[in-house]
Order: structure tokens, then C-alpha cells, then sequence
């Protein structure tokens, strides 16, 4: 062996790795959170979502409450209203209540049979020769006019114009008068004519009264029925004197 060579060097026996224990391993506690799972966002029905990247300028007028709604009926303007209404409801209930020539019928009839009655009554008014009966004639006729100018004159407001009348009823009341007009002229001609108009006129009025209280009753219209409660009133003592009329040659 050369002594200037190094011996070589012993092998080292191999340390035992130190053994390290497993490190336990714990569980984690579950922790419920408090706060609800939030949902899909969602935006009001009212509302169109803008485009992504736009700001829609209407949102916040979209999600707000709607601002409360003005009284519109509420003071002066209330009373005005409910005026005007009560104008409107009374003019339509008093068009309702004359429309129609149905709804007149008695009305035409009693206008027309009074109409022909005053004339019979002044052309007879000058061939009388009792005083008295001249007299009551004479309140007959002046009571005469005036019904018929206040029947026709309803007649008008409920927009029935003579024209209208009807044909049927027209042509049987003018019968009427003609036989009356020929039965007086031949009384005339037999000279009883005073107690036979006033025979007549007794009859016929007492008609006239029995429609008129028929209409007092049962029409459609204030109006009308306070016209004919007054007139039959008004002509049940005229009709009584006609009644009671004696030819004592006064």
C-alpha cells in the first residue's frame, strides 16, 4: 500500500428517520347561518329591466307607490256637479213622462172634445132666451177657453202637435159634435132649444168630468193629472146648474 494514499473511509451506517405521529383531524362545526338564502332578483311587473349597461332614468318612478288619487267630487265643484245632475235627472223623467202619444191619449181626447164644446157653446150662446141659462152658458164657455189653451199647451210640452192626434179619436169626436150642432138646430127650429141644450150640455159635461177624474188618477204626469182634478172641479158646478135647468121662462 502506498503510504501517501488515503485510506478510504468507512461506511456510515444508515440513521433511523424519526417516526412522525399523525396529527388528528377534527371536524369542523357546521354554523346555520341566520340570513335567508337570497333569491333570483326580481324587479316589478311594471317595470322593463334596462339593458345591460344602460340606467334606466323611470326606474325609481317604476318601483314607487302611486301618488294618492285627488278628490274630484269634493267641494264647490261637488255641489255643482250634483246640481246639475238633479236638473238633468228632472228634465229626462218629465221627457219620459209625456213622451210618446200613448201617454197623452185621454189628454188629446179631452183637449179635442172641449175644443168642439166651445164652439158649440158661443154659436148657441146667441139663440138662448133664458137668463139664467145664458149666464151659466156664458161661465161654460169662458171656462172652456181656458182648458183648452192649458191642454194644449201640455200637449206642446210633451211635443204632441195637433197634427198628431189621433186620426180615430179626432174623427169620432167631431161626429159627436155634428150630431150635437144638428139636435140643437132642431130644437131651435122647434123653439125648445133651451132645455134641450141645457138637457144636453148637463150630459155631456158630466162625460167630460168622468174623464178628467179617470186622468186625476191614473196619468203618467203630475202636470197633467193636476190640470184635470182642476178642471173637473172647476165645471162639477156648471154641470149641476144644467141639471137643474127649468124652462120657467127666466
Amino acid at each position: 500500500m502506498d503510504p501517501n494514499q488515503q485510506p478510504a473511509p468507512l461506511p456510515q451506517p444508515e440513521q433511523p428517520q424519526p417516526t412522525v405521529a399523525p396529527q388528528p383531524v377534527y371536524a369542523q362545526p357546521v354554523v346555520q347561518s341566520t340570513q335567508p338564502t337570497p333569491g333570483p332578483l326580481t324587479t316589478p311587473s311594471t317595470y322593463v329591466a334596462p339593458a345591460p349597461g344602460s340606467y334606466d332614468p323611470n326606474y325609481l318612478d317604476s318601483i314607487a307607490p302611486p301618488p294618492a288619487r285627488a278628490k274630484l267630487f269634493s267641494g264647490s265643484f261637488a255641489k255643482i256637479f250634483y246640481a246639475m245632475l238633479g236638473v238633468f235627472v228632472l228634465a229626462v223623467s218629465l221627457i219620459v213622462a209625456f213622451s210618446g202619444k200613448d201617454k197623452t191619449a185621454d189628454l188629446q181626447q179631452t183637449t179635442v172634445r172641449i175644443s168642439n164644446f166651445q164652439l158649440i157653446a158661443k154659436t148657441e150662446q146667441k139663440n138662448l132666451k133664458s137668463s139664467k141659462l145664458l149666464a151659466t152658458n156664458g161661465s161654460f164657455q169662458l171656462l172652456l177657453v181656458n182648458a183648452q189653451t192649458d191642454g194644449e199647451k201640455l200637449l206642446g210640452q210633451a211635443g204632441v202637435k195637433k197634427t198628431q192626434y189621433d186620426k180615430t179619436m179626432v174623427k169620432a169626436e167631431t161626429k159627436i159634435n155634428t150630431d150635437l150642432t144638428t139636435k140643437f138646430e132642431n130644437a131651435r127650429l122647434n123653439a125648445d132649444l133651451d132645455l134641450v141644450y141645457a138637457n144636453s150640455m148637463s150630459g155631456e159635461t158630466a162625460q167630460i168630468i168622468g174623464l178628467l177624474n179617470i186622468m186625476a188618477k191614473k196619468s203618467g204626469a203630475k202636470a197633467i193629472r193636476d190640470y184635470a182634478a182642476a178642471l173637473a172641479k172647476n165645471l162639477t158646478p156648471i154641470q149641476k146648474t144644467f141639471s137643474e135647468y127649468t124652462d120657467d121662462g127666466n
